[in-house]
């Protein structure tokens, strides 16, 4: 760093060497041109002393007395011996500033040591150049002028001089019109060249010159007084002449810069006075005349300008190391003076002129301890100047000061405090970047020669903008410090002025070249900005105007070198950066040489700077791009794009924020609308997805739940790259079932995450696309169990809404459940499953699915219709199936278990897999406490019973499946119940029947279901189980009450056409149980009987004939089943049409009474038939009346009991007005029945007077018979 100041140095005193001398009317390079008007600002109480007016300072000093004149100089003083000293001999410590100090005649002793005066300057110095000054005084003869002014008294020569000065003073206070008369006393025409200044008019600026010319000479010969007094006393007449105007201020403060290499402590105590002096003398003539504040104010400017500017002037001309120790107190002193309510342009250009005089005081003195006081403050003051000055003004000379100023302390220690610096940077640049452009700064300029010192001006400032950032980068030449200064200057690049936007360029180009141009620059800190910074700069290389794009080009050149040179010493010990991969790409690398490297060619930024992006550098960039997506210029769009493209492909790895990048791509994608932009957008977030497809998959669905325009596009754009489209459906799955993409464990779902919602809706739309049959491949068996599940849950999601129906997300819910519908079609018919897709949809399985009660009967049905023509995919979703078995999921299990089950439908799984280990896993799920699992695995046993079993066990199977069947649920013991038929047509009935004897009680109970599946099943298996009891005689036993029990409900059941056959089967089986022998065989077998007539024609014929032959002993028994007969053959011609198929079979339980001995048992089969007549069949009340009609003539009072003749009477009575004839007539038919046999037993007040005639003659009737 020690090189860089060194050279920083020599360029600023290269500059200020070349200036020209105040005479000659050039100014310090730092100083400006003169600046415009600027309204000034409120002025501090508290700094109004320097504000006061000297009138009688201005007045010439009159004549010292003669004696003073002639007084002897003090011993101490040895005026003579400095006239005597020889050129060569120099004062020491002086030799190293001999280059830089101007040189002044010979006769002064400290000649080589005054400050900043060119050599040609103090030549002009010389006694002999002021001869019609001393023209007027009696010299000594033979001696030169210069020994001659010598011999004279100090106050002599400077009242001589002074006197002169009064004179020009005076003059140019004059009018115009009175500048050309003669002044009294001067020298004649003669020494015209002398007396210009008096005699004749000349113009003003030749005035000026002469006049600070003169008060240089003054300065001199103050700076060799050697009275303390006198120098005070002379500075204070001498400051009198200060505040007329800007000339007077310009000498009298050039005066006290010579005179301070001598008398500095003496200036300074007078400045400080003198202030003190002037605020007290305003402060009390405000008091007095406040009308005349303003003039007043006026007046403090410009004695607070003299002040400051004589303090500059003192701090550029004392000693070195007197600048050192005095430094803090005038520059505490210039501050005093400049902080103020009220300040014009002048007093700002004079202040930072001032400073900047100190700040080049104190750099000659070479020491590396030097340190500039009231650093902080003294910018803050120039960032208030800078502020005041309007926005985008034509006049920028104060601006132009203040940065070379800027300039000029930044060389010094202490460097600014961040606040101050960045206040400074963002200030500055905000008024440099947003000057007029360079064409309206022409147009402006008004005369030629105007018009080129403007122009040279502007593009002056704007490289004193350039020099002062570099300046304040030196101060800290770091990472950190860098980045301080492109905060303020990144925002520019991006403007929509052309001009602004090339200043912004420009200024970076200047950054960045002076860092890498730099060795000792320290590149070790983290710069953060790097990733923005190069978005911008590679987005303008594409500008509209070609400069900038080449600027750009350039300024990525240097930042390249910077990235590179950042890690030179790392790769110096090792080929690897800190990501631990090989770096390859090095400046040697570059195919074109130079900075045209990256001009036009974007797709080379990612490949060089890619690999040395951090990530969070990375994220800067990538969002920086695109931001720029939706820019209003094509090509910064297009150049967006591609930049974003090559860049998440080159450094997709590394991105940190992945969820932000992905949401404002989509954010932005509505509002992109060159297509050619949209694209290679689109192109992007495929090569993102190549890296981190998990991820961007994540985003997508949190980014949009619904999967709107903006996600299907993202959506069909993934389907279609070729990388995606094979592994997309993988993470779609994972979030589908609301797991972890990068874990390969199920985990139990979140019932509050939205990205089950999000996937079902972005599958819905993937499916519906053309690509669909690649994404899904071989995922079809998972996609299918894993949409049906996710029906399942918006079902359960549904019911539990229903019960909060006033929460506004619960209307979400259906769109949930009819997107998850639409996606399993989608499914279906993207996989070519359209045949079966129509039979579902015929058959409603659509429906049913979208419906709670409905929904494991709607996935039946779809497993059975899927594969009833294609098996391509049975075998892997029966596997995917067994998979569900083992999530963590219930509700995952039992859609498994409803797949796994329902698949053994298809015979061929048989033929697919081991037979014996889907039964032991059905076994092992019937013993699960759930009850939907225990239902779905005995309907898979069945359905894999009904397929032919070779070697298979089924033993162990029977105990669970008996214990299901007594199961109180009445699903699994229907399910159950149902499996054991099947089982049995495995297993031989009277082997193992016998295990079943318990359930034949339990089955009775389902003889009544209204399930005419159940009911049927139960009364098979009531038949299979009996005729497996039937082995063994110690059953026998124990079951006759439960054959008894079922005789009723079959006969009942005779008389529905869905249960009569196995309900005939069964009655022939409980008789063959109770060994009843005399029974026909083909009793039972109603459809033997081709009319009615015929039937109990040969029904009563074969009684008859029973009774023959059972003799006397049975007499009684067949006269009764001849007298039932023929009862029931009067009763079969007076029964309605539809009664005739039951009425035939009223004669069974009388010959189970007659034949068997069984009467005890009628008051129970009374009771059992009068439930059946409050059925809500209607063949059930039809059919039981008609047994109670026949039961009637058996309702002996030793067997039925008067109040139960009446509580039957009452039961048939009720249905004499039932709604369907059939019933109402079989009603009336019981009546008449029971009003022959047992009329007498009725009480009176029982029977309304509606039926008493039938009463009276079924009583008659009754008389009739037994007579007979």
């Amino acid at each position: 760093m020690t090189s860089f100041l060194k050279k920083l140095q020599l360029l600023k005193k290269k500059s200020l060497d070349g200036e020209e001398s105040s005479s000659e009317q050039k100014r310090d390079p730092r100083e400006g041109p003169s600046l415009v008007h600027q309204p000034s600002g409120s002025q501090d109480p508290a700094i109004r002393r320097t504000s006061q007016l000297l009138p009688l300072l201005i007045k010439p000093t009159p004549p010292a007395p003669t004696e003073a004149r002639k007084k002897p100089p003090p011993p101490p003083l040895v005026l003579p011996e400095l006239v005597q000293r020889q050129p060569s001999k120099v004062i020491p410590g002086t030799s190293k500033l001999e280059e830089r100090r101007p040189q002044l005649p010979e006769t002064a002793k400290e000649a080589t040591t005054l400050p900043k005066l060119p050599l040609k300057t103090s030549k002009k110095l010389a006694d002999e150049n002021f001869r019609y000054i001393w023209d007027s005084k009696i010299l000594p003869r033979g001696k030169t002028l210069r020994e001659a002014v010598e011999m004279l008294d100090e106050k002599e020569i400077l009242d001589t001089i002074l006197t002169h000065l009064q004179q020009m003073v005076q003059a140019s206070t004059v009018e115009p019109k009175n500048t050309g008369r003669k002044r009294t006393g001067l020298p004649t025409e003669t020494d015209s060249d002398h007396t210009a200044v008096v005699g004749q008019t000349k113009p003003a600026r030749t005035f000026s010159k002469e006049k600070i010319s003169l008060y240089r000479y003054y300065g001199l010969k103050l700076r060799d007084t050697r009275h303390k007094e006198l120098v005070c006393e002379s500075l204070n007449i001498l400051l009198g002449f200060s505040t007329q105007d800007e000339t007077e201020r310009a000498g009298v403060s050039e005066a006290i810069g010579l005179a301070a290499f001598c008398h500095l402590r003496e200036i300074l105590l007078t400045l400080r006075d003198y202030g003190n002096m002037m605020y007290a003398r305003r402060s009390l003539l405000l008091e007095k005349t406040p009308e005349l504040q303003d003039s007043k104010s006026r007046a403090a400017i410009q004695v607070r300008t003299t002040l400051i500017l004589c303090y500059g002037h003192a701090a550029i001309g004392a000693k070195p190391e007197e600048i050192l120790t005095q430094a803090d107190l005038i520059l505490s002193e210039i501050l005093l003076q400049f902080r103020g309510d009220h300040k014009d342009e002048t007093l700002k250009k004079t202040f930072m002129k001032s400073v900047a005089m100190v700040s080049k005081a104190l750099q000659e003195s070479q020491r590396e301890d030097v340190v500039f006081p009231y650093k902080s403050e003294l910018v803050i003051c120039i960032i208030d100047v800078i502020e005041e000055e309007p926005l985008g003004s034509v006049s920028f000379t104060i601006l132009h000061q203040a940065m070379t100023t800027i300039c000029c302390m930044t060389i010094l220690k202490p460097p600014l405090d961040y606040d101050v610096k960045s206040d400074l940077v963002r200030k500055s640049v905000k008024k440099v970047f947003s000057l007029p452009a360079l064409k309206m700064t022409r147009l402006k300029a008004g005369s030629p020669t105007h018009l080129t010192q403007t122009q040279d001006f502007y593009l002056q400032t704007i490289n004193a903008c350039n020099n002062m950032l570099t300046s304040l980068l030196s101060e800290t030449p770091n990472m950190e410090g860098l980045q301080e200064i492109l905060t303020h200057t990144n925002g520019w690049i991006e403007s929509e002025k052309t001009y602004e936007r090339e200043r912004a360029v420009k200024s970076t180009i200047h950054l960045l070249k002076f860092v890498s141009e730099h060795l000792d620059f320290d590149l070790s800190q983290e710069f953060s900005l790097l990733g923005q910074l190069l978005a911008l700069l590679a987005l303008r290389t594409v500008d509209s105007v070609k400069e900038i794009g080449q600027q750009a080009a350039e300024a990525m050149y240097h930042l390249h070198y910077i990235t590179m040179s950042k890690m030179v010493r790392e790769m110096e010990k090792k080929h690897k950066n800190k990501k631990g991969n090989v770096v390859k790409w090095l400046r040697e690398d570059f195919f074109i040489p130079g900075p045209a490297v990256f001009y036009n060619n974007i797709s080379k930024v990612a490949k060089a700077f890619g690999e040395h992006l951090t990530t969070d550098q990375i994220t800067d960039l990538v969002l920086k791009v695109i931001d720029n997506l939706v820019h209003e210029d094509k090509c910064v769009s297009q150049a967006a794009s591609v930049l974003l493209s090559s860049f998440l492909e080159e450094c997709g790895m590394d991105v940190e924020n992945l969820p932000m990048i992905v949401k404002e791509i989509y954010n932005h994608l509505s509002t992109i609308r060159d297509p050619i932009t949209k694209e290679e957008t689109m192109k992007a977030i495929c090569n993102l997805a190549s890296k981190r497809l998990n991820g961007v998959v994540d985003c997508l669905l949190e980014s949009s739940v619904e999967c709107d325009n903006n996600a299907m596009e993202l959506w069909k754009a993934l389907v279609s790259d070729p990388y995606s489209n094979s592994k997309l459906v993988r993470p779609l799955l994972k979030r589908l079932q609301d797991e972890d993409p990068l874990s390969e464990n199920c985990i139990r779902r979140n019932s509050k995450s939205l990205m089950p919602l999000a996937a079902t809706n972005a599958l819905r739309w993937i499916l519906s696309l053309p690509e669909a049959s690649e994404v899904v491949q071989g995922k079809f068996p998972h996609l299918l169990l894993a949409l049906v599940t996710q029906i399942y849950y918006a079902l359960g999601s549904q019911r539990r809404g229903s019960k909060r129906s006033n929460n506004s997300e619960n209307q979400e819910l259906p769109s949930a459940l009819s997107s998850a519908v639409q996606a399993l079609k989608n499914l279906i018919i993207c996989m070519g499953y359209v045949k079966e897709y129509n039979i579902l949809g015929t058959q409603g399985s659509w429906e049913k699915l979208q419906q709670p009660d409905m929904y494991f009967e709607g996935v039946f049905h779809l497993i059975r219709t899927l594969f009833s023509f294609s098996k391509v995919h049975l075998k892997m979703t029966f596997k995917q199936a067994n998979a569900y078995l083992r999530h963590l999921e219930l509700k995952e299990r039992t859609v498994g278990m409803a797949f796994f089950t329902e698949l053994l439908y298809h015979g061929e799984i048989g033929l697919l897999f081991v037979k014996q280990d889907i039964l032991d896993v059905l076994r092992e799920w019937m013993m699960q406490p759930c009850p939907l699992m225990q239902i779905f695995s005995i309907r898979g046993l069945g359905h894999l019973l009904q397929h032919p079993l070779e070697d298979e066990s089924l033993e162990a199977l029977l105990p669970p499946l008996m214990s299901c069947a007594f199961d109180s649920d009445r699903n699994i013991a229907k399910e159950a119940i149902k499996t054991l038929q099947y089982m049995f047509r495995h297993l031989v009935v009277e082997e193992y029947g016998s295990m079943g004897i318990s359930l034949i009680p339990h089955l009775l109970k389902y003889f009544n279901e209204e399930d005419n599946d159940f009911r049927a099943d139960s009364i098979s298996l009531f038949g299979t189980l009996l005729r497996g009891a039937a082995v063994s005689n110690g059953n026998r036993h124990s079951l006759k009450e439960d054959v008894f029990q079922s005789q009723v409900p079959l006969l009942i059941q005779l008389a529905d056409p869905f249960t009569r056959e196995v309900s005939k089967d069964v009655l022939a089986t409980g008789t063959s149980f109770m060994k009843w022998t005399d029974v026909p065989i083909g009793l039972f077998a109603i459809e033997n009987y081709s009319s009615l007539s015929s039937t109990y024609f040969n029904l009563c014929k074969y009684l008859n004939a029973s009774c023959l032959k059972e003799g006397d002993v049975n007499r009684d028994r067949g006269e009764a089943v001849s007298d039932d007969c023929r009862g029931f053959a009067g009763t079969a011609f007076v029964t309605a049409q539809g009664t005739r198929e039951i009425l035939h079979l009223a004669c069974l339980p009388i010959l189970f009474f007659k034949l068997r001995k069984c009467k005890h048992k009628l008051p129970e089969m009374l009771a059992q038939t009068v439930q059946y007549m409050k059925s809500k069949s209607i063949s059930y009340r039809e059919a039981a009346a008609l047994l109670i009609g026949n039961y009637a003539p058996h309702m002996t009072p030793d067997i039925v009991s008067t109040k139960d003749v009446e509580d039957v009477y009452l039961a048939v009575r009720e249905l004499q007005g039932d709604c369907e004839a059939a019933v109402s007539n079989a009603a009336i038919t019981a009546i008449e029945q029971l009003f022959q046999y047992c009329g007498h037993r009725i009480s009176r007040h029982l029977i309304p007077h509606q039926l008493m005639p039938v009463l009276k003659s079924s009583l008659e009737k009754e008389n009739l018979e037994e007579k007979k």
